[in-house]
């Protein structure tokens, strides 16, 4: 049962993160059907707040509400997959700049930040070893987001966190079929180098590698999970 923590998260909210996660987890699978009733229950909590849960993932496109019928998860569309890449390339690459522009080894917030970018990847390296694709999504999204944090710009930070939920599904995938954990670990171990060097350039090269690779992966993954995706 879900309830209102410290946070003073309301309980649409907690039922939108939970939803939200298990759609982006693959935990609720694309086209499967999905009940307010059924929710409500396993949750424990009344309709209303499912419900508004239910439009707030609507916004995002994640699940699609059928009258009479309930919701079904959305299927992955490659067009929204895209969209969501070129928004999050363009926003990282200038906030990869910045950070790299700003970087001051002697600032105790960047110290800070820095710190926690390696227990990231260590968790990443821990997670690879484990076979724990899941905790290693996890993790890579606490590492980017955390590399944003050196930009000192929140906006974007919301905006690229709200567009990462289509391409991460796509991105749970891969991780599980390619098994290519340690070549993204290197891949943020050069975003890191480049940025805490000051160079610019070499951080929005690092990046544009590291997210380049969609084109590559799509196919290999609509061979075996075709039915994820929308016709």
């Amino acid at each position: 049962m879900l309830q209102p923590n410290a946070s003073r998260k309301t309980l649409s909210e907690l039922a939108y993160e939970h939803l939200r996660e298990a759609i982006i987890h693959l935990r609720l699978e694309p086209g499967q059907m999905v009940y307010e009733a059924e929710i409500s229950e396993g949750l424990g909590m009344s309709r209303t707040p499912i419900r508004e849960a239910f439009r707030m993932l609507l916004t995002e496109e994640l699940i699609e509400v059928l009258p009479q019928r309930g919701g079904r998860i959305s299927l992955i569309s490659e067009q929204k997959v895209e969209e969501a890449r070129f928004v999050r390339h363009s926003l990282e690459s200038s906030a990869m700049r910045k950070a790299a522009g700003s970087w001051n080894p002697d600032d105790s917030r960047h110290a800070e930040l820095l710190r926690q970018i390696r227990v990231t990847i260590a968790e990443q390296k821990q997670a690879t070893r484990d076979g724990d694709m899941i905790a290693f999504l996890q993790a890579d999204e606490r590492f980017h987001r955390l590399l944003l944090s050196l930009s000192g710009n929140a906006t974007l930070i919301s905006v690229v966190s709200s567009m990462r939920g289509h391409l991460n599904r796509l991105r749970l995938l891969s991780l599980s079929e390619l098994n290519d954990g340690e070549r993204l670990i290197a891949e943020h171990e050069s975003l890191i180098r480049a940025v805490t060097s000051r160079d610019e350039q070499a951080a929005e090269e690092a990046l544009e590698h590291h997210l380049g690779k969609l084109n590559e992966e799509l196919p290999v993954i609509k061979a075996k999970y075709g039915h994820y995706f929308r016709p």
